[in-house]
């Protein structure tokens, strides 16, 4: 995983764009909506990262 940050700001770039166009789509829905689906989302693309991977290989080594 040596293009970490690269990829994972790639992802939540195009996130925020998806988000950007379905708010435009759809008018009724709030900021407060959007914003909660992109900290959700930012918390999706963190997890597929290699500290947070890592960390899960050791619990699951310990668990063993």
């Amino acid at each position: 995983m040596k293009n970490f940050p690269f990829i994972h700001l790639i992802a939540l770039v195009v996130g925020g764009v998806i988000l950007f166009m379905v708010k435009r789509k759809y008018q009724k829905m709030r900021i407060i909506e959007l914003i909660i689906i992109f900290i959700l989302y930012l918390i999706l693309v963190a997890l597929f990262t290699e500290p947070v991977l890592n960390l899960t290989r050791k619990l699951v080594g310990k668990l063993q």
